[in-house]
């Protein structure tokens, strides 16, 4: 059986192009810095590094067919010490600006030596989600240049052309700019989104100086805050191109704005109490520990007796709280679990578990507390003490 290289695995893009290998047979290597925190397939083999670390590349290229590079930087700085190390067969997640330099044609020039595809999309629709959070909490979007026309690529339809070039080599040595169907404006995207999720939004302009700011917070490179701004600006009068690679390469359109909006309508909306509830029994049942944490505020605080010492134990922030769960169960390995809910009542819910281990078990309730569609509280009671 092939076995392929996925990086940037547990990505927007690349955990699809994780799950069209799978679904063609193919065995699959991810190289991840966490694993503990993948939340990938348990058939998908896991090597723990970094894809800029040319050591961990080397262990995770032993004996893999190909790979999907995705370089993760806005600068090519350390890829040449990397792409050696990789498979001679190499698909890699360019950009529709690489013909005009800057990091994606800096990596294709270093890939010119193995057997490449370069995968070149244009705007990735999944950048909306940046607006989650306007939806949730407002009625106004505020964004900078909302004239401006983009032809956003669904990330499915990515990681599709991505898989298809890495199970044929017919395409080694092409290039294939991706972009959706249509061109919308940033305005048209957010109205699409407000359509979609049922919730009147307004749309105001947001100055140059503003969005350039906003980009800084979020701890963007402040060459990348001014060069996105510029691009914006320049998209009023002359919007990204359409192209129909999607098409004539899967034989089905590629996905609109739209069906991206139908497909992550949740992520706009705050979730009722029941459904958080729902996702996460159904994510700490089945071991999905950081799918589980997803659901959390990142302030969440966790009150835990017995779980050292006998004293009651507080913990606050979701990468504390994850530290400890790990802490907890390192040496401990369950035969089955038994859950029992949830149980909801306006912002609370409940949850029991029971985890059986050889001939013993341990029982306990947790009781959370959720507001504005994320759990901000947690409280723990044991039924019988926690091993030690």
């Amino acid at each position: 059986m092939r076995t392929i290289l996925v990086t940037g695995a547990t990505g927007r893009v690349g955990r699809h192009v994780v799950d069209g290998l799978r679904a063609a047979g193919v065995s699959v290597r991810a190289l991840v810095r966490t694993p503990e925190r993948a939340a990938l397939p348990p058939d998908v083999e896991l090597i723990q590094g970094d894809i800029t670390d040319p050591a961990a590349v080397r262990r995770a290229a032993d004996g893999a067919d190909a790979a999907f590079l995705l370089w993760p930087s806005f600068s090519a700085d350390g890829a040449a010490a990397v792409v050696p190390e990789l498979p001679q067969r190499v698909v890699y997640l360019s950009s529709l600006s690489a013909p005009s330099g800057g990091v994606w044609g800096d990596v294709e020039a270093l890939l010119k030596d193995k057997d490449w595809t370069f995968v070149r999309p244009g705007g990735f629709a999944v950048n909306a989600q940046g607006w989650a959070d306007d939806f949730r909490t407002g009625d106004v979007v505020r964004v900078a240049y909302p004239e401006a026309g983009r032809s956003l690529i669904h990330e499915r339809d990515i990681a599709a052309v991505a898989v298809l070039a890495l199970l044929g080599d017919h395409h080694t040595g092409r290039s294939y700019d991706l972009t959706g169907p249509e061109v919308l404006t940033q305005a048209e995207q957010i109205r699409t989104i407000a359509r979609v999720v049922g919730k009147p939004m307004r749309v105001e302009a947001l100055s140059a100086d503003a969005a350039r700011q906003a980009m800084l917070d979020l701890g963007a490179d402040p060459i990348l805050a001014d060069s996105s701004v510029n691009y914006w600006a320049g998209l009023v009068d002359n919007p990204e191109p359409v192209t129909t690679t999607v098409a004539e390469l899967t034989g089905r359109p590629a996905r609109t704005f739209a069906e991206w909006a139908a497909d992550h309508a949740a992520e706009f909306r705050v979730p009722t109490t029941t459904e958080v509830a729902r996702q996460y029994t159904a994510a700490l049942s089945t071991g999905r520990l950081t799918e589980a944490l997803a659901l959390t505020a990142p302030d969440m605080v966790r009150v835990a007796p017995l779980e050292t010492d006998g004293e009651e134990l507080e913990i606050k922030g979701t990468d504390a709280i994850l530290a400890h769960a790990h802490q907890q169960t390192a040496d401990t390995q369950h035969d089955a679990i038994d859950v029992l809910g949830p149980l909801v009542t306006d912002d609370h819910f409940a949850i029991r578990f029971t985890f059986h281990h050889n001939t013993t078990q341990t029982t306990k309730l947790s009781l959370c507390t959720v507001k504005s569609g994320r759990i901000v509280r947690e409280e723990v009671f044991y039924y019988t003490p926690p091993r030690a």
